[in-house]
């Protein structure tokens, strides 16, 4: 029988070990992981707003504006106004921006990797498929 106390501990653990490995990743990039969420966000749905990253990132509309400003200040996201509606200013990632997103998922598949390096192929999409049930089940942060 697994001591359910014990594998909530455990878990923990595991999760603040990849949570350590990523904050050094990061700081190598010297980007926050906001930042981060902020880069992949829009490498996946180029031309969003900031309305949608908001929502995206759970966050106000205010936090959302900082984080962009931040990343136009590294000149790795740019704006276009839109052709539809003038007042709505579409998001992109320049060339440099571009570039980190590499450099992100990179880094991102090296840790991956390290961390997976234990299982065989059958164990990996077992774990899959259980951190997806999981997730799916938590979403909401409770």
């Amino acid at each position: 029988m697994i001591d359910e106390f014990i594998l909530q501990r455990q878990l923990i653990q595991l999760g603040n070990r990849l949570s350590n490995r990523r904050q050094h990743d990061l700081a190598a990039q010297q980007l926050t992981p906001n930042q981060s969420a902020v880069l992949l966000y829009f490498a996946k749905y180029p031309g969003k707003r900031i309305q949608d990253l908001k929502d995206f990132l759970c966050v106000t509309h205010q936090a959302a504006q900082k984080l962009v400003m931040k990343l136009r200040e590294r000149n790795l996201i740019e704006s276009q106004i839109s052709n539809i509606d003038g007042r709505d200013h579409l998001l992109f990632l320049t060339a440099a921006g571009s570039k980190q997103v590499e450099q992100l998922h990179a880094h991102g598949l090296v840790a991956g990797q390290e961390f997976l390096a234990p299982l065989n192929e059958t164990q990996n999409e077992q774990l899959a498929e259980l951190v997806n049930l999981l997730l799916e089940n938590h979403l909401d942060g409770r």
